[in-house]
């Protein structure tokens, strides 16, 4: 009979996996300024007759969005940047929109004034910032960190702008990482996409704000996502997660029954259930709902992880190694057999996270 400090050893290990359970998205290149590197200085006249000096700028990230006169994808840029940084309000992010044409003056007042534009318009009158930058292709959008170093460019405007811009701006303020970056970038909405996609890149940054214990911010990202598609049960079932994680197990049970209407054998419904049993201590109910969702599972480690908590509770300790030991086999993506655990329960369903 194994000892109670061995089976709070292997179940430590098992959930220390299941929580566990790359270099930075690339980039458009400028020509003249490498990213990392410093951005060159600049002095450039304002439309309010202001001078913009990059001196003053120094830490705050800085979104350049060069525009072209009369050119539908720069009305695009300048009109959607705007939305993207006044949904990063409360952040050191400072919007600046250049344009080389001067003469279209008239055009660009016109312009903001009818799309109700607030940013910052400058004139490059000489060509000499984009020149330094090396820019040939319009809108191009430059973000610079706050200690003044090219953080990344945008060429062009697709579909994708909004998220893109909002991506990269996040990485420069230090609230993304690389590879969260890399990761964000990966699920962004493609030029036409459907709702369900769009819904998915809500789940990813919902994903990244949660494991940063941000925990309102990726609730507001699936909200979001589920503006987009109310109908989209992953969504849903991120957001019990989120909850149980939360400790709001009424608001997870909500979610929950929303997917379950729909799909009532929905595999990873079935299991975040289980999870809520299991923090409510209805341990048979808990139990029922693991071993219903464990058949055809892709993802059988959590639920492994909790029947073994299960058996542990009850005293049953051989049963709750031998589960902890089945978790950290499909961890290991060991696929060889396994003997039966002394608790009865079927086979390989899907996901849902051990929290």
């Amino acid at each position: 009979m194994p000892s109670r400090s061995v089976i709070r050893l292997v179940s430590g290990v098992v959930f220390t996996a299941l929580v566990l359970s790359t270099s930075i998205a690339g980039i458009d290149d400028l020509r003249g300024v490498k990213q990392g590197a410093p951005m060159p200085a600049c002095k450039l006249p304002a439309l309010d007759g202001s001078l913009l000096d990059s001196a003053n700028l120094t830490g705050s990230v800085v979104v350049y969005v060069c525009l072209s006169a009369e050119q539908k994808r720069s009305e695009l840029a300048a009109v959607e940047s705007q939305e993207v940084v006044k949904g990063l309000s409360g952040e050191p992010v400072r919007l600046i929109h250049v344009t080389a044409d001067v003469v279209q003056r008239a055009y660009f007042e016109s312009f903001r004034k009818d799309k109700s534009i607030t940013a910052d318009l400058a004139f490059d009158a000489d060509r000499a910032f984009y020149g330094k930058l090396g820019l040939i292709a319009f809108p191009t959008t430059v973000i610079v960190n706050k200690q003044g170093n090219l953080d990344s460019a945008i060429s062009l405007h697709s579909g994708s702008y909004k998220s893109t811009l909002d991506a990269h701006i996040r990485h420069a303020l230090g609230k993304l990482n690389d590879q969260q970056l890399a990761e964000l970038l990966a699920a962004r909405p493609a030029e036409h996409a459907s709702p369900r996609s769009a819904a998915s890149a809500h789940r990813v940054l919902a994903k990244l704000m949660r494991d940063k214990g941000q925990f309102e911010s990726a609730r507001a990202e699936l909200l979001k996502g589920l503006e987009i598609d109310a109908e989209d049960h992953e969504v849903l079932l991120d957001l019990a997660d989120l909850e149980i994680a939360a400790g709001q197990l009424d608001d997870a049970d909500a979610a929950l029954k929303k997917v379950l209407a729909a799909q009532p054998d929905h595999r990873r419904a079935r299991q975040i259930t289980g999870v809520v049993w299991f923090r409510r201590g209805a341990l048979d109910n808990a139990q029922s709902e693991f071993e219903a969702a464990l058949p055809l599972n892709p993802d059988p480690a959590p639920v492994h992880y909790y029947l073994g908590q299960i058996a542990e509770q009850r005293g049953q300790k051989d049963a709750a190694i031998e589960h902890y030991r089945q978790a950290l086999q499909h961890l290991l993506h060991d696929v060889r057999p396994v003997a039966p655990a002394s608790t009865s329960v079927p086979a390989p369903a899907a996901p849902a996270g051990a929290k």
